[in-house]
């Protein structure tokens, strides 16, 4: 019956030659040849069965694709490159190796888009539910990483795609936005960013807190994603799920100014003094309460 070494011996067949990795997967630790001008950028991110996706209805293909592409649009809001990655899971046991391949297969799908080997990792069995967990390492390869915290008073907020209903199925089927942020980081006008994870009303909080700054949201500005159009677009319930739904995976940013010559992005609001974060709506400006997701403990 195979086993886990039979599938890290299949894995070692999906490993290319790449100049970057000069030991892939195989020995205890891989080894890369880093470039002496880039910096190193190092996340990592899991996903968990119920709570990012739903084993019984997902394929293993998809949720690999998402546990890869998660931490890719982490590379693109800090504005790098994917260079490598490292993957733990978790399996329940009593699953296939066919299923543990396609969740490989999976991750390497999301990966190969972007030129990130998966060099190593670590596959267990236990009682539990499916849990995957990935480790990215990217490079700044000329652009500057752009952090949370250098919005400033005045700065317009912006977002470089449609919000909502995600979980109509686009959490699974994301792009990440890495080119796209290099290209807004090039511009010189962006002054923090970050990718849109957990909803607009509770990311914007992120850049706020580490900025020192507050922020003003015009709900009107905000653009609708055709996922939740079955909702007439005069039903506020609408803006809600634009708000607050998350896992959209497009990226929020503030910058100085921006214009039609710059990348598109949709200006949804500014940057104030002080801390008060607010949303402006039919009933005037009040405080944007968070309603995306939390992990609670």
């Amino acid at each position: 019956m195979p086993g886990e070494f039979d599938f890290i011996e299949w894995i070692k067949t999906q490993q290319s030659p790449s100049d970057l990795v000069k030991v892939p997967v195989g020995d205890d630790l891989a080894v890369l040849k880093w470039p002496a001008s880039d910096l190193l950028l190092v996340g990592a991110d899991q996903v968990i069965d119920g709570v990012h996706f739903d084993s019984a209805v997902h394929s293993p293909r998809q949720i690999g694709r998402k546990a890869m592409n998660r931490n890719l649009s982490d590379c693109a809001a800090m504005a790098c490159l994917p260079a490598a990655a490292v993957v733990t899971v978790a399996l329940p046991k009593g699953l296939s190796v066919d299923y543990a391949k396609e969740l490989y297969l999976g991750l390497k799908e999301a990966a190969d888009v972007f030129q990130c080997p998966i060099v190593g990792g670590d596959t267990s069995t236990w009682n539990g539910k499916l849990v995957m967990s990935v480790t990215i390492m990217g490079r700044s390869a000329g652009v500057k990483p752009t952090t949370r915290s250098g919005a400033q008073p005045g700065d317009l907020i912006l977002v470089t795609g449609p919000l909502g209903g995600s979980m109509k199925g686009r959490h699974l089927t994301f792009e990440p936005r890495i080119h796209l942020a290099r290209e807004i980081s090039k511009t010189g006008e962006v002054t923090s960013m970050i990718d849109l994870s957990d909803g607009l009303s509770r990311d914007i909080r992120h850049i706020c807190r580490m900025s020192g700054v507050g922020a003003r949201i015009d709900l009107m500005h905000l653009p609708i994603h055709d996922d939740i159009y079955d909702i007439q677009r005069e039903d506020w319930r609408t803006f809600d799920h634009a708000l607050h739904d998350g896992e959209d995976y497009e990226l929020l940013f503030t910058a100085t100014t921006w214009t039609g010559e710059q990348p598109e992005a949709w200006p949804v609001g500014e940057i104030t003094e002080g801390s008060d974060i607010l949303v402006n709506d039919r009933n005037g400006l009040h405080p944007l309460v968070p309603k995306g997701w939390e992990h609670a403990f």
